[in-house]
């Protein structure tokens, strides 16, 4: 894969090199192409009516056009989904003796009632009018069940 990158970046490289640079006077020493004594132009980057910016143009196309047809031969491809077979799994009945669990024996709450002694306390009282006035409640005896 990484091959093919390769060798279409250099196609395309080399495409515009040969296309769009003809003009100019290339690198290193000396003159590429001479075409005589330089003269002023104001043609601008691309030359005089834009004739340089074609070929480099056209170069880009067929390279690009090139490096699709070597990176993706295939433009389209279908995602296949592949869904698993249903697994079916049994698994063998195992068959145990019962356990025979004792029950503890529970013995019934015992209850009984005593007398127990309640302290004195200050009760609020609400009177007719809606007051409220506290008053002293003295200790008594109350009957309670207890659970034992």
């Amino acid at each position: 894969m990484m091959k093919k990158v390769l060798t279409a970046v250099a196609v395309a490289t080399m495409a515009l090199g040969v296309f769009a640079w003809p003009y100019h006077r290339g690198f290193g020493p000396g003159p590429r192409w001479y075409h005589g004594p330089h003269h002023h132009y104001h043609g601008g980057f691309w030359g005089p009516g834009g004739r340089n910016f074609w070929p480099g143009f056209i170069g880009g196309v067929v390279g690009g056009v090139v490096y699709d047809s070597v990176v993706r031969p295939y433009p389209y491809r279908e995602t296949v989904v592949v869904q698993p077979a249903a697994t079916v799994v049994t698994t063998p009945a195992v068959v145990t003796q019962p356990v025979v669990v004792q029950q503890p024996v529970v013995q019934q709450p015992v209850t009984t009632v005593q007398n127990v002694w309640v302290e004195g306390r200050y009760v609020d009282q609400v009177q007719a009018n809606g007051s409220t006035v506290r008053v002293w409640q003295p200790g008594h005896y109350e009957q309670r069940t207890v659970v034992q």
